[in-house]
């Protein structure tokens, strides 16, 4: 958000902003409501009156305090992957929007016989962070946030010891806006800002 509100600030002074956070479901009903103009969200199924565009693939990372104690008497340096058995002994917490304490992550892990401890869950990848880099939880959060907040909050970002899929990021929004000229002037600045940052280097 702050890079497209410097933008919007600067190219239509006029336009204020205003990030609702939902959960994933009730995209459908705002959009049909006319309570927000467009969403970002994972690809998921919409009636055929919601158009979409995918705006980013986004992998995961691990993150870790970079003085973590365990990784660092393990040998393990930042950029280093994390060995499966140390991923999967140390504390994590998650991303939940509902409160469960499992996801993606789990399930890659299910998939090989392995397992991992969530001991804490939160609602904002932004709060996972902040959590991990004043413990010693580890967490997966998406590769493009990881790396633009890693030196803010001293992560060390690793490679995830098993595999789990790249997550698509569409941009929705009612059909009745498809050619509205305002409406697709402000879809093209939000696609053009998630876009540099799909850009930043891991």
């Amino acid at each position: 958000m702050p890079p497209l509100f410097a933008r919007i600030a600067a190219r239509a002074p006029g336009i204020a902003l205003r990030l609702l956070d939902s959960a994933t479901g009730e995209v459908e009903r705002l959009l049909r409501d006319n309570a927000i103009d467009a969403a970002l969200e994972r690809r998921m199924a919409m009636p055929d009156w919601v158009s979409s565009r995918p705006v980013l693939l986004s992998s995961f990372v691990a993150v870790a305090a970079r003085d973590h104690a365990e990784i660092g008497r393990a040998g393990v340096k930042p950029g280093d992957m994390l060995p499966l058995a140390l991923f999967c002994r140390l504390p994590h917490a998650l991303r939940s929007v509902d409160g469960t304490m499992s996801g993606m992550v789990d399930d890659a892990l299910a998939e090989i016989g392995a397992s991992r401890r969530v001991m804490l869950a939160l609602p904002h990848f932004h709060s996972v962070a902040v959590a991990v880099a004043r413990s010693d939880l580890i967490a997966a959060l998406p590769r493009q946030m990881a790396a633009a907040i890693a030196d803010h909050l001293d992560l060390a970002l690793h490679p995830l010891p098993v595999d789990v899929p790249a997550q698509e990021l569409r941009l929705y929004w009612h059909r009745r806006h498809d050619r509205h000229p305002a409406h697709c002037w402000l879809r093209e600045q939000i696609v053009d800002i998630v876009g540099t940052i799909s850009e930043q280097p891991a």
